[in-house]
C-alpha cells in the first residue's frame, strides 16, 4: 500500500489489500480509489486480493504533463500489474474507468481474467454503432468542459450532483466533491476530452473479441446511457456477458445500492 513507480517519471498511488485472486478496481474521471471503500471491504472479506490505484493525474498519484488518453491509462495499469506481480486480473472499471478497462482489454487481452464495466457512456457509444442507441442520453461533454474551465469548484459540484439518480445526503456530495478537487483542471479537461469523439467502432470490435466472463452494471437513472444500451453491450456485443441493472441508481450504483452491488460483484467474480 503506497506509491508504485510505473515509469522513470511516474508513480501511482495504490492500495493493495488481501490475498487471493487479484481484482483491480478503476475509478472514474476526476475521482480516486476512495470511491471503492465498500467494495474493497466486501472483496477482501470474500477472499480476493484487491488493487485500487489512483489513475495518473488523479488522487494521490503523480500529475505530470501527459496525453491522458484512455490508451495511456491502460498501459499505466499494465505497468502497475507488472510492478505488483499480478495477473491475469479481474478488471472492474467505473465510468471513465470502464473506458480505460475496455482499452486495457483491447491492448492486453492475455492479461485479463474477467471484465466488469460499470455505468459508462461507452454503453451508449457502442449501441449506436448498431443503431440501437437512444440519442436523448447524449453526454453533455461540451457543457462539462465549460463548467470545469469557468468556475472549477462550482463545476465540480455540478459534476458530482449529476451522478445520483435520486436524493442523497449532503455529506456524500461533499466527500465526492473533495475527491474531485484533487484532480487538477488541466488533467480533468484532458480526461473529459476522451469523450469528445470516441472511436465506437474500434471499441465495439475490441469488446466483441474478448473471450472472458464479462458483466455490465448500470443504473436505470443514469443519463450516460439507457438500460437498453447497457443491456445491448452485455448481450449482443460481449461473447460471455451478464447484465446487472440497478433500478434505484444513477451513475454510482456502488454507492446508491452498495449492498446489492457488492453482492452481485462478488457473485460475478466467484462464478
Amino acid at each position: 500500500m503506497g506509491r508504485v513507480r510505473i515509469t522513470d517519471d511516474v508513480a501511482l498511488y495504490c492500495q493493495d489489500l488481501g490475498d487471493g485472486p487479484p481484482v483491480v478496481l478503476l475509478h472514474g474521471g476526476c475521482m480516486s480509489h476512495r470511491v471503492w471503500e465498500s467494495q474493497v471491504c466486501a472483496l477482501v472479506e470474500s477472499g480476493f486480493r484487491v488493487v485500487t490505484p489512483d489513475l495518473r493525474g488523479h488522487g494521490e498519484s503523480d500529475k505530470p504533463v501527459s496525453s491522458y488518453t484512455a490508451a495511456m491509462f491502460a498501459d499505466d495499469i499494465a505497468s502497475l500489474c507488472d510492478a505488483l506481480g499480478v495477473g491475469p486480473v479481474a478488471l472492474v472499471g467505473w465510468s471513465f474507468g470502464a473506458t480505460v478497462a475496455a482499452a486495457f482489454a483491447e491492448a492486453h487481452p492475455d492479461r485479463l481474467d474477467r471484465l466488469a464495466l460499470v455505468s459508462s457512456s461507452i454503453f451508449s457509444d457502442v449501441a449506436r454503432t448498431a443503431s440501437a442507441g437512444d440519442r436523448e442520453n447524449d453526454l453533455p461533454i461540451e457543457k462539462m468542459l465549460a463548467n470545469q474551465r469557468r468556475n472549477r469548484p462550482r463545476g465540480m459540484e455540478r459534476f458530482v450532483a449529476g451522478m445520483f439518480g435520486g436524493e442523497t445526503d449532503e455529506w456524500t456530495h461533499r466527500w465526492l466533491w473533495s475527491i474531485g478537487m484533487q484532480t487538477p483542471m488541466r488533467v480533468a479537461i484532458k480526461t473529459l476530452e476522451n469523450y469528445v469523439d470516441p472511436d465506437a467502432d474500434s471499441l465495439r470490435a475490441g469488446l466483441a473479441s474478448l473471450d472472458v466472463p464479462s458483466a455490465v452494471f448500470h443504473g436505470a437513472r443514469d443519463n450516460s446511457a439507457t438500460l437498453a444500451e447497457a443491456e445491448f453491450l452485455a448481450t449482443d456485443v460481449l461473447r460471455n456477458g451478464t447484465f446487472v441493472p440497478f433500478e434505484e441508481s444513477g451513475h454510482v450504483p456502488f454507492i446508491e445500492e452498495s449492498a446489492r452491488f457488492d453482492d452481485r460483484l462478488v457473485a460475478f467474480l466467484e462464478a
